[in-house]
This record gives C-alpha cells, structure tokens and sequence, in this order.
C-alpha cells in the first residue's frame, strides 16, 4: 500500500550534527509535498522550538512537541490537545533525577524552567530552541500543568542508567525515554511517539500501513514499530536499527532526503522490475516448505508416524487408551509453521505428557530419519508457480539460494526435481541467522536480496535484518499477519509478481497487500 504520510523525528535525523536543516532536505520534503504525500514532524522540542523547522519546510499539516505531550497547528500557538503529568509523577520523576545527579529542567506551557542557567547543554538547548529558560530555585513550585521534564547529564551511561530506574519506578503513570544520549525525557505515558502516529492517522484518516515514520533515538522506537514503514538513521543505535524495516544514512550523509529518495518515492510501488522486484535486487532467498514445495501433507504424515508409535506403546505400558495423532487438527495446530523440536513439545504439552529433553530431542531425530525414507520412495511436489518465478530469476541472473529451517532441503529438492536451480542451499535456525548466512553464500548486500518467506517468523527476522525486499507467501490464509510482521507485499504464489504481458509491470492476479 502506497505510503501517503511520513512522520519524521527532528534533532539527529531532520538536521545536521550542528542543527542545520539542509537544502537537500527542504528539496526532499517539497517532492513529498509534489507527490501527494503529507509529511510532518515529531520532538522532543517545545513548540516555540520548532518554529525555524516549522517555518523552513512550510508545514501544513499538525505536529507533535513534548514527543506527543502537545498536538498543534503549524502555527504553533494552537493546540489541539495536551497530555500534562499528575504532579505526584513529577515530584517523584524529580526527586529521583536529581538523586541520581543529573540537572532537571521542566517544560509547562510555553515556558522553560531550570535551576541553574550556566548546566551543561543549557547553551546549545538555548540556540537549538531559540528562546531563553526561566531560573527558579524550586522547581516543584512549578509544577502545575508539566508537559516534560528532562534530566540531563554529560555522563550518558549514567543517563542510561538512569532511564531503566526511572521507567521501572514509575511504571504505567509515566514514559521515561532518552532523546538524546544526554537527555531523558519524562511525559504523560501516552505521551510518546507511538501515540503521535495513532493520533496523525486518526486527524488524518489514514491507516496505519500508509504510514512512514523516520528516527535515530530510543523515543522514536515506538513510532518505528506503529507506523506501517519504519526507517532508522545511520546514527541511530544498534536497538533502533534493529526495529527498522529500512537504514538510511546518517543525519550528517543527507540520511533524511536518501531515505525519502530511496524508500519513500524510488522504490516499490513505483519502481519495479519485470520480476516485480525493487531494481536494486540482486538475489533472491527462497523459503523451501510451502513457499516452493509441497511438504505439508509428507511432513504430517511422518509426524503421525512417529508419534502413533510412541502414543502406542505408551498406552499399552500404561493401560490407557489409545488416542491416535490427528493428521489435520494435530498437524495445523502444533506442527504447521513451528520448528520441530518447538512442534512436538506443544504436542506434547497439549497431551499432558512430559518427557526428560533428551527423549523429546530423540524423537524428533527420529521424525527427520522417517521423513528420509520417505523421501527416497515418494515424489515432493513443486509449486509450478513457483518455479516457474524461481526459472524467471535465474534467467535474470539473480542470485539465488534456498533457506529451510525443518533440514532435509538436499533430499526435498532432490525428490522435487529442483536442486539445480539454486546457487546455494542453507539449513539451520533461527531465520536471521539462516539468511544471513545465505547473503555470505551469494556474496551480496543484504540491501540487494529479497527473501520469499510464508512464515511470521520468517518475514520478521527478514525484516529486522534490513532486507531490501520481503515478499510473504500466503498459502495459509495468514496475509494479514504476514503484513503485521513486515512484508512488503503479499501474494499466495511467487508467479504472482510476473509481468502479465511484458509491456506494463502489472503483475496477474491480485496480491492480497502491498507498501
């Protein structure tokens, strides 16, 4: 689904190192602007903070200071809601900062309060903001309607030390955050820039998915993993890259504008190959079950195997009847989808069975030595959409390998006739690491590799790993999970994505989603 507003963080993203909003940021903001996409911005800032960001970019849409404790129009004097701290909260967020030895600062209105106006970062928060703090001896005196209250110190390990203590003192009543390696920010819990993008899609009435979100600090986590896109500067830390669905550069390498060039208006929809791929894409990873073969019905019946085995002698030891393993309701709930050894502990838990480790992992090394003798006498079948994409791509000379997390892949494919399709086979968990070892394998960028996966788990851990691409296939009736766990589009065949006619990219049929 097209992206049709972008939310972005203001200090380490929109500007430079210095707080200079560069020309080819403005420029990037105006061709969102020329292309229909609304685009506004979040802080931690006071909105009289704002207002040279404000103004630079022209923004018509409302915005969010105080990271969403005060809604505005753009012209920063009308508000259009406020999420203030019970005085409680902040007499207690105050007291345990300035016992942990940082300085405080308390934003209420439109005012700055502090104790002493020579602290450290009191100069810079000055020029970054554009007005002057108020000094007061008593900052409880101030406390009336308090938006944010910042503790700040130059020691970042204590400041970081500082927010676990503090998030776990105040628990539901208040968000402690830090915006900057030397400031934590205290606000109203729903005052957090997760709530600022549930809030812009209900002013705006837009989904979730159409909407992006941009940021480099741990307050702008939350927006990261609301929005529907999810993008991460090269400054940010290893946390928030991590939640990310894409990296941009950092905020002194133009990180903003090629974020907005790349992610936002030069790739997917707008720019596809004939394969229905970003043009950066390189090489594929294909899941093995259900994304290109049809192992489901073998994989069951050897688990019925297997555990009709063991169920039997264990009601014959134990004078119980005999319940047989349900090839459809016991495969579907406990098998289908998991990992062997997660498979047959849920089944059986669900039997009330409990068995020493070493037993469960015996049995399921006996599920994988049936499922080969199997294999050496039945025929897997192949999805033909699905090769016939995987023959597309190698006709493309994209790299391709295949990824499975069950083992087997070498006789699966064998017996399925695809083993010379691929230039590498991959075996192992979990996904991540899987993947990335199939990206060393090509010898490519996990920027430039797609992956095809029917797995929720799979198209997380492609997603957390910055893939340039994720494809979920759906054969499960699972396209909305797919598309909660990062896919960038949904298809229930990889054939799906193929040109139609070769003249207009329109791929045949209809992928159930798409960003």
């Amino acid at each position: 689904m097209a992206i049709r507003l972008l939310i972005a963080d203001i200090d380490g993203t929109m500007v430079t190192q210095d707080k200079v909003l560069t020309e080819r940021t403005r420029e990037a903001v105006a061709r969102l602007r020329s292309r229909g996409i609304q685009f506004t911005v979040t802080s931690g800032r006071p909105p009289r903070g704002m207002a040279g960001v404000v103004a630079a970019l022209k923004l018509t849409a409302p915005l969010a200071a105080f990271n969403g404790g005060v809604y505005v129009q753009p012209d920063l004097t009308t508000t259009l809601a406020q999420r203030t701290l019970p005085l409680a909260v902040a007499r207690q967020a105050i007291d345990h900062l300035l016992r942990a030895g940082l300085d405080v600062w308390v934003y209420q209105g439109a005012d700055w309060f502090l104790r002493d106006a020579e602290a450290f970062r009191v100069a810079r928060e000055r020029n970054n903001l554009g007005f002057d703090p108020t000094v007061v001896q008593d900052l409880s005196a101030v406390l009336d309607e308090p938006i944010k209250i910042v503790g700040v110190s130059e020691d970042r390990a204590r400041v970081e030390r500082c927010e676990a203590e503090l998030a776990g003192r105040l628990g539901t009543e208040a968000s402690a955050m830090r915006s900057t390696p030397y400031y934590l920010d205290v606000t109203h819990p729903e005052a957090n820039k997760g709530m600022v993008v549930r809030e812009a899609a209900r002013i705006l009435q837009l989904p979730l998915d159409q909407i992006a979100a941009i940021g480099d600090m741990p307050n702008d986590l939350p927006m990261l993993k609301v929005a529907g896109l999810g993008i991460a500067m090269g400054n940010a830390s290893d946390d928030v890259r991590r939640s990310a669905r894409h990296v941009t550069r950092t905020n002194d390498e133009e990180g903003f504008a090629h974020a907005v060039e790349t992610f936002i208006l030069g790739q997917p929809p707008l720019a596809r190959t004939r394969l229905g791929l970003p043009p950066r894409a390189r090489a594929c990873l294909f899941g093995l079950d259900d994304v290109l073969t049809q192992t489901a019905s073998l994989q069951a019946r050897a688990w019925k195997n297997l555990c009709d085995y063991y169920l039997r002698r264990r009601a014959r030891a134990s004078g119980q009847p005999f319940i047989p393993f349900d090839l459809i309701r016991d495969y579907s709930r406990h098998f289908d989808g998991m990992l062997p050894l997660d498979g047959i502990r849920a089944f059986l838990a669900a039997r009330d069975i409990e068995l020493p480790e070493n037993t469960v992992r015996a049995l399921t090394d006996r599920h994988g030595e049936l499922l080969v003798e199997m294999l050496q006498h039945e025929h897997v079948e192949p999805y033909e959409g699905a090769v016939r994409y995987v023959q597309a791509a190698r006709a493309d000379r994209l790299r391709l390998a295949v990824v499975s997390e069950l083992g087997h892949s070498t006789e699966v494919l064998q017996s399925s006739g695809l083993a010379d399709l691929f230039d590498a086979r991959v075996e192992g968990t979990p996904p991540g690491d899987v993947y990335l070892t199939a990206v060393q394998a090509l010898g490519v960028g996990s920027g430039e590799v797609v992956v095809f996966a029917d797995a929720p788990a799979g198209v997380s851990a492609a997603r957390a790993g910055h893939f340039g691409y994720v494809v979920g296939v759906d054969r499960r009736g699972r396209a909305a999970e797919l598309r909660r766990c990062g896919a960038d589009i949904v298809v229930t065949d990889p054939a799906a994505l193929l040109e139609q006619d070769g003249s207009d990219g329109t791929p045949p049929g209809k992928p159930t989603a798409g960003v």
